[in-house]
């Protein structure tokens, strides 16, 4: 996290640090640590391989061990992966690699080089999304298309964790301090950023169980199922997890 106060963005790796660093990860991909809600890659790399060639050249940000990365690598996609730590990449001896802060202009070295860029759960740690959504429009080549995750404020159970705490789900003070989610973003905002940015929604979807984290207070899933049910949205934008997919469109 900046030590200045007022000169620097927000960026709290502590505990992401320190969980790369533990062993016996019990989430992995052939041994790289996989840190996101169970069986969230898989959903997103099955996505994936519906709306991105093989053979592309993908980058990830915020890659993390380099499990995603590794994972498309084996499947005959062209990586480049980046992460605001280096030490925390696994990879450096098989997948071109970058260390950068993505709340600067993280394009300038890369600008119109890659089909896709894979953003799985990071927009939540960046200070500001729209600047991050025209960085990865710099990125993709004409055409090319942006695959995203970010906790689902929208969903019943965050709602209802928000009418009971104040908060949103997976946004309280302790998600803050331990895992660095710093803006939470309801999918009209997301619409909003990559639309102004010059994408185009190819495929809105979620994942996950709603109710998971409510186990143990029996009230909250009852009110939340009430919510859910009055819920304009699609049953398919419902989970906990929001996941997306945008074609550079300009």
């Amino acid at each position: 996290m900046g030590s200045e106060f007022g000169s620097k963005p927000t960026v709290i790796v502590d505990q992401y640090i320190a969980a790369s660093k533990a062993s016996g990860t019990k989430q992995n991909y052939k041994g790289l640590a996989i840190h996101a809600l169970p069986g969230l890659h898989e959903f997103i790399h099955a996505k994936i391989e519906e709306v991105i060639p093989a053979g592309s050249h993908v980058l990830e940000l915020a890659a993390g061990s380099g499990a995603m990365s590794l994972r498309l690598k084996d499947n005959g996609f062209h990586v480049t992966a980046t992460d605001y730590v280096s030490n925390n990449f696994r990879l450096h001896e098989k997948i071109p690699f970058f260390e950068t802060d993505l709340n600067g202009d993280f394009s300038d070295r890369y600008e119109g080089v890659f089909d896709a860029v894979v953003a799985i759960e990071i927009i939540e740690h960046i200070e500001n999304p729209r600047h991050f959504a025209r960085q990865c429009f710099r990125l993709l080549k004409k055409g090319g298309r942006i695959i995203f995750s970010t906790p689902n404020v929208d969903s019943a159970a965050s709602i209802v964790s928000h009418i009971r705490h104040g908060t949103y789900q997976w946004f309280s003070d302790a998600d803050y301090a331990h895992d660095g989610h710093i803006s939470p973003l309801m999918q009209w905002q997301i619409d909003k950023c990559f639309k102004e940015a010059g994408f185009d929604f190819i495929y809105k979807g979620s994942f996950g169980n709603l109710y998971e984290r409510l186990q143990g207070s029996p009230r909250l899933i009852f009110l939340s199922k009430i919510v859910n049910k009055l819920s304009s949205l699609e049953k398919t934008l419902k989970g906990q997890i929001f996941v997306a997919v945008a074609e550079k469109i300009q």
